[in-house]
């Protein structure tokens, strides 16, 4: 038996879908990994071989600590128990204590751990982690997969004309218009797809079906017999590109997209142009990023994806 590993990863849906790449070639490389994540624990059924915890609170550091004999922590400010974890897991096992830091800067070389994973922001996350383990780690065995199994009753993409559209995220900030979500809805239907809103009953308008699941393993089987997802920069589009579904993702910086788009599977992001000025202090491109990614930019971006789709 390998080594006993522990994961402590962001708590967002996207951030613990990737995560289990990291999770996935520790156990392929015979390590007991445990990994802890608020939100995919009910996905449990499709990554069987690879147990989700959910995150314990800051007085458990120390039997943490006395429980594994590696750890791989995700950077958290927000997070005590993190913060907690980082401080005393670092002075009693300095080696055997990885920080990952995910977020797009070119700074990201000044914070204290770097080089315990060495993140580069122009590449996906996925591929991150990845090299993580192929050069940090130096695993024999080497995949991009989040070990995700699915069940076998189900067909891959068995619905091909269905467009699974996702058009909201964590923050505002982050979503498309609806407006403009609505049009390219019926556009894609006056087109031959079949589209329909992964979101509340206040989305189905003008005859175009939403759809809502109550647990995470029902929409797991819903996307997976999907033909294609489109959506914000959100969480729904990694799970999404892991289960080999193309995915076409809006987002309102390049930066953000070289790291955070959904790799698993090939797929499409529409950012706008680099020619809108982005100057520091006025940021217009970022503050007014949703006017200038049109709804036929985005169809223009779905033909693509359609193109590119195996």
């Amino acid at each position: 038996m390998g080594p006993r590993a522990a994961v402590f990863c962001h708590n967002g849906l996207g951030d613990g879908v990737v995560s289990l790449v990291l999770s996935n070639n520790l156990q392929l490389n015979g390590w007991a990994v445990d990994t802890y994540q608020n939100a995919i624990g009910s996905m449990q059924t499709w990554f069987p071989h690879l147990p989700v915890m959910s995150y314990p609170g800051p007085e458990a550091v120390p039997k943490i600590l006395s429980s594994y004999d590696w750890f791989f922590v995700f950077q958290n400010d927000s997070s005590e128990f993190v913060q907690r974890l980082i401080k005393e897991g670092k002075h009693r096992f300095p080696d055997q204590l990885k920080v990952i830091y995910i977020y797009p800067s070119k700074h990201i070389v000044n914070e204290p751990y770097y080089l315990d994973a060495q993140i580069d922001p122009s590449l996906p996350v996925a591929e991150n982690m990845r090299l993580f383990c192929e050069k940090i780690l130096h695993l024999p065995k080497i995949t991009k997969s989040n070990g995700f199994i699915p069940p076998a009753e189900l067909e891959h993409r068995k619905y091909r004309k269905r467009v699974a559209i996702h058009p909201t995220s964590s923050r505002d900030g982050k979503n498309w218009p609806r407006e403009k979500f609505v049009k390219l809805a019926l556009h894609l239907r006056d087109e031959g797809y079949e589209p329909v809103f992964i979101s509340g009953a206040e989305w189905a308008v003008h005859g175009i079906e939403s759809r809502t699941f109550p647990t995470l393993d029902l929409l797991c089987s819903y996307l997976y017999e999907s033909g294609y997802l489109i959506g914000n920069d959100s969480g729904l589009g990694h799970l999404a590109s892991a289960l080999g579904v193309p995915t076409l993702t809006l987002s309102r910086r390049k930066a953000l997209a070289n790291l955070w788009a959904p790799s698993f599977q090939k797929g499409v992001v529409i950012t706008p142009s680099s020619w809108i000025p982005n100057i520091r202090g006025f940021r217009l491109r970022d503050r007014h990023w949703k006017k200038f990614i049109s709804v036929k930019k985005a169809w223009r971006g779905f033909e693509r994806l359609v193109q590119t789709a195996v």
